[in-house]
């Protein structure tokens, strides 16, 4: 990749939403609260297959001394088993330390509408202790 072509991605800027075929926006844990969010605009409802996509990932913690640390993420088929696709998150563009944003692409299937599972593993620093979080959300995407 270019230098250019890395300039011009890393100054993209995403809106970034809760899509109406989300099973849940806001995940609550003992921690604190997880928003799963993508990019897109307010009125959408899927995911549109053989498109990349990003996706954010915000920790709001109940306490502010706990930081996230890490995040495991892949997507998969809940309709149609299509493998595992892994997501890798990174910290987000405007270097917040507990937002972390990823790109991925779904492939399509024989289904109009398919829906998937989006399993996330995060590890949060806790008083200087690495805890883990494990928690799920389901959303759509649509054949083009």
């Amino acid at each position: 990749m270019s230098p250019t072509t890395q300039m011009n991605k890393a100054e993209t800027k995403h809106s970034f939403v809760c899509i109406k075929s989300q099973s849940q926006c806001d995940v609550e844990t003992v921690y604190g609260k997880f928003t799963i969010q993508f990019s897109g605009d307010a009125n959408q409802t899927y995911i549109k297959t053989e498109l990349p996509f990003h996706a954010q990932l915000t920790f709001d913690a109940t306490n502010e001394t706990y930081m996230l640390k890490s995040v495991s993420s892949y997507l998969e088929g809940k309709s149609m088993f299509m493998g595992k696709i892994p997501v890798f998150f990174e910290p987000s563009e405007n270097q917040e330390s507990n937002t972390r944003v990823a790109e991925s692409l779904l492939a399509s299937c024989s289904e109009e509408i398919m829906t998937w599972l989006f399993w996330f593993k995060v590890e949060i620093l806790v008083d200087g202790i690495v805890q883990q979080q494990d928690f799920l959300i389901e959303f759509d995407s649509e054949r083009l």
